[in-house]
């Protein structure tokens, strides 16, 4: 055997997570225990607690500033910034319907982009550059929120982007830069002074300074209140 000082940061914390569960406790509160292994064992170590955990069937606080682990481990998600709750839910929920647009941006690779904007009277979100018709239900919630400032948050694998105009409302602008990852390519296009990630197919035939048409689905679209940060919903 080696004694503890003779073991890697990663092998400790193995250890230790093993000697806690042998003690056979009525909760696990486990404080980031991944952090200091390599990213490769990370996600082997990710699956082998879930499973370790599903079969002894004690609940487990699980600290993280890891969204993909906190995604992928969890049952209940607890959100906090700044020492304060901000949502608590399944990891669906605060995926699809996030609380505010600090959730809305924490939660997600990449993360969720937002557009400042305001309400207009007929029920549009209006950009210098882009007037985008949003559905009855989110308008008239904008409306009876009384908030005109208001920004708009889309994730960028709902961002649709098209070499041709499409029948959706939609704009026309130029990428600005390309991310290829292998399996997917970000794409970032200009939106007026902002920059708006979108997810593509390898294969999407854009370069820096292609031409191409964006569109938000009206479905996928999140409003929040500028000045509180809350999802109008």
């Amino acid at each position: 055997g080696r004694k503890p000082a003779q073991l890697s940061g990663g092998q400790q914390q193995r250890v230790a997570v093993g000697r806690a569960i042998i003690r056979e406790p009525q909760v696990f509160l486990m404080d980031e225990p991944l952090s200091n292994l390599d990213a490769k064992l990370r996600v082997h170590m990710r699956a082998e607690l879930k499973r370790l955990q599903k079969d002894i069937g004690v609940t487990t606080v699980y600290v993280t500033h890891d969204q993909v682990e906190a995604m992928t481990m969890a049952d209940r998600v607890a959100i906090m910034n700044g020492g304060l709750l901000q949502q608590f839910g399944s990891p669906t929920e605060i995926f699809r319907t996030p609380a505010n647009q600090f959730v809305g941006g924490f939660i997600g690779n990449p993360p969720m982009n937002f557009l400042e904007g305001a309400l207009g009277p007929e029920g549009t979100f209006n950009l210098n550059v882009f007037k985008f018709p949003l559905s009855a239900g989110l308008a008239e919630v904008a409306t009876r929120a009384g908030s005109d400032e208001i920004v708009l948050g889309i994730r960028p694998q709902d961002v649709q982007v098209s070499l041709e105009s499409i029948q959706e409302p939609c704009l026309c602008t130029e990428t600005f830069a390309t991310e290829p990852l292998g399996d997917q390519t970000i794409l970032d296009v200009k939106v007026g002074d902002a920059l708006v990630k979108a997810v593509v197919v390898p294969e999407f035939p854009a370069d820096m300074g292609t031409e191409v048409w964006i569109s938000f689905p009206a479905h996928k679209v999140h409003l929040f209140d500028k000045k509180t940060g809350k999802a109008l919903v």
